[in-house]
């Protein structure tokens, strides 16, 4: 049976349909990192990362993190304040692309936004959750984003 998983996200839903544990795991895994990363919690992002991760970029470079700490350090937040004005990111969609009971592969799209309200940009994104250790993260994305 499918399951409903809901987050706020500007003011709207966002469902994301599920058909198995490992699946629901992996988006509660999602909006656990897309919440840590709206408290600017860097230490709470991390703990939503399976190491090592990777991330392939808009310009199809691929970088690996090894370890926690080093993806989101305590001042990536402020900068990325500074850069870019962001004050919050909301989801714009979730949705299940295919799964096994150790990965899930999610298509993803989500806005940032400033504080006056003016979007940013939207990124649509591949992220692939996994299973490592028993707890569910990410393992690897693939961003169009800045």
């Amino acid at each position: 049976t499918s399951e409903k998983i809901s987050g706020a996200s500007d003011g709207y839903q966002v469902t994301t349909t599920v058909n198995s544990e490992s699946e629901e795991k992996a988006v509660y895994a999602a909006i656990g990192y897309m919440d840590a990363f709206n408290e600017a919690d860097s230490i709470k992002t991390d703990s939503f990362i399976n190491f090592p991760h990777g991330l392939v970029s808009a310009n199809g470079i691929l970088t690996v993190t090894e370890k926690a700490n080093t993806l989101s350090s305590p001042n990536f937040f402020n900068d990325f304040r500074r850069r870019y004005g962001w004050n919050h990111t909301c989801w714009d969609s979730r949705a299940v692309i295919q799964s096994n009971e150790n990965k899930v592969h999610l298509a993803v799209t989500y806005s940032r936004y400033r504080a006056d309200g003016s979007k940013i940009g939207t990124f649509p994104s591949i992220w692939i959750m996994t299973r490592q250790d028993n707890r569910w993260g990410f393992k690897l994305r693939s961003n169009f984003d800045r």
